[in-house]
């Protein structure tokens, strides 16, 4: 069953027993859907947190090395998400009187994916209906070498200035295109950024994966804002794309004093406040198990042929590396 909205006015039944709002003829009720509540506690997932966090938690503790507090609020909210027992909403359907429970969600990002599934289909949903035009649509994606991943993650302010420098040489890329292809001297560009925090092995990997309109808008004899559609970058637009995002992340890094000459201790100050986290995070970067009796170990994954110590480097068209910095742009719609 499926429950879209409750009508002050009883709606009119149309063909086939569904009803339909009498103004906007939208299917209110459809007796052919079937409700099939998750159940929360049966995943895997679900398992292996509860059946070992307060292990975990006490464990840490003993070691002088307690969990954030912010990861332990994640894992206990992920615990209670989903379970009617813990709390519910019931819903009722005027139309058909069936009645539904809802439990509620935590809402969590770090390890639901209940919640976090739903989150991403809404916010796709919200980019195709009220954000991107109706214009073809690239995707940039950045990723970075593995001595910066580490950083990334803790560091918000580094994040925001390494994907400033991503999207501006993006930019300048297109203008530059538009200039020389269709003699647009002033274009204005525009793009939506998910930051990713992991890797298809669910590793450490903040990447950039950037959706940037495949093209410019441009000022026509009429003062009127009109898109002009750009071919594709050709396999060199993006190797100076990547050159200058290596060479501006570079001199970033030397200006915040996080160069390669950098003091390690001193940079690195979340291993000083929040010495697990760090451990963790390094662990996860290097593909390596961070506690237990396996500490430092690869991590063993089936058919796995990476070699983390020495990662291939990505290749393929409009794909390019320069200096540990990848930018892939092969992918649109």
């Amino acid at each position: 069953m499926v429950y879209m909205y409750l009508f002050p006015s009883m709606p009119e039944e149309a063909e086939g027993g569904d009803y339909i709002s009498p103004d906007r003829g939208s299917v209110v009720c459809d007796s052919t859907a079937v409700y099939r509540p998750r159940n929360a506690e049966e995943s895997i997932l679900y398992s292996v947190v509860a059946e070992n966090l307060e292990t975990f938690l006490s464990r840490q503790w003993e070691q002088d090395r307690p969990v954030p507090r912010f990861v332990e609020r994640e894992l206990r909210l992920f615990l209670n998400c989903g379970i009617p027992a813990l709390g519910f909403l019931r819903v009722h359907c005027d139309t058909c009187g069936e009645d539904r429970i809802v439990p509620f969600s935590c809402k969590g990002r770090g390890f639901c994916n209940s919640c976090g599934g739903r989150r991403m289909a809404d916010t796709a949903a919200h980019l195709v209906d009220r954000v991107f035009p109706e214009v073809p649509v690239r995707q940039w994606v950045l990723s970075l070498p593995f001595s910066l991943r580490y950083r990334l993650a803790y560091d918000a302010r580094l994040v925001s200035e390494v994907l400033r420098i991503f999207v501006q040489a993006v930019f300048r890329s297109l203008a530059g295109r538009a200039r020389e292809h269709a003699g647009i001297l002033r274009s204005q560009c525009g793009a939506v950024t998910f930051v990713q925090r992991f890797g298809d092995a669910l590793n450490l990997n903040v990447h950039f994966h950037t959706l940037v309109l495949d093209g410019v808008y441009g000022e026509d004899d009429g003062q009127t804002l009109r898109f002009h559609r750009l071919a594709p970058p050709s396999d060199a637009e993006v190797a100076q794309v990547a050159a200058r995002v290596a060479r501006r992340i570079a001199r970033l890094l030397h200006r915040r004093g996080l160069g390669p000459q950098a003091n390690a201790e001193e940079a690195d100050s979340l291993n000083r406040d929040e010495p697990l986290l760090a451990a963790l995070y390094g662990a996860s970067v290097s593909g390596r198990t961070a506690t237990g009796p396996r500490a430092g170990m690869r991590v063993a994954t089936m058919g796995d042929q990476i070699d983390v110590e020495t990662p291939e480097v990505l290749a393929g068209p409009r794909c390019a590396t320069v200096s540990g910095v990848n930018v892939h742009a092969n992918v649109s719609v």
